[in-house]
């Protein structure tokens, strides 16, 4: 199953299961479920978690009762990492997944050009709408603390007072740090070009 016609490399997933053992187990349902997560964010299916992409495909899937129970056990992995599994049981579990990601393909295979476009517009639309969401909120925030700086004492206080550390850093500090490192370059040119003259004679 490492190769296969989704394009999927399933090698770790087999690994794990030729561990024979709980955590082998495990582990394997753990890699199964990041390969489903990369193929439905290669697929672009919409929504900003798996759970949100899931509830887009839902309709598509055969099996959904079977994804349904197998990422329960992921989420079982993830918050109860010392219950146990039998091989017979992730098998299934990965059957499951399995399953769902052939509903998948042949369900996109399938979308009329009308359809992909409304899936691809989805798509891009929920990640327009996640950024400007965050750009509103750096806006509102620059906003508030401009207001905050500039209309009450406090904020006219402690403006002014970083304004004097910045005049003095800049014209004390970095000025005279600049003149001194410039100074001690200039000497060690020339003492590098005399030492580099005694060497010559």
């Amino acid at each position: 199953m490492s190769e296969n016609k989704l394009g999927l490399n399933w090698s770790a997933v087999e690994k794990a299961l030729a561990e024979g053992s709980f955590s082998g187990y495990k582990i394997g349902i753990l890699e199964t479920e990041k390969l489903f997560s990369e193929f439905l964010k290669n697929k672009q299916i919409p929504g900003r978690h798996v759970e949100n992409k899931i509830k887009y495909i839902h309709r598509f899937l055969s099996l959904p009762d079977k994804l349904d129970y197998g990422r329960h056990l992921f989420k079982r992995i993830i918050h109860e990492p010392h219950f146990e599994i039998s091989r017979e049981e992730t098998k299934q579990i990965i059957s499951g997944y399995w399953q769902a990601l052939l509903d998948i393909e042949e369900a996109i295979e399938s979308l009329s050009l009308a359809e992909k476009i409304i899936l691809r517009g989805r798509y891009v639309l929920g990640i327009v709408l996640k950024n400007l969401r965050r750009i509103f909120l750096v806006i509102l925030a620059a906003a508030a603390l401009i207001w905050a700086l500039g209309e009450t004492g406090f904020g006219r206080k402690f403006t002014e007072v970083v304004v004097k550390v910045n005049h003095f850093f800049i014209f004390k500090i970095l000025f005279w740090a600049t003149i001194i490192l410039g100074v001690l370059v200039v000497l060690g040119g020339i003492l590098y070009f005399i030492s580099g003259r005694k060497r010559r004679f």
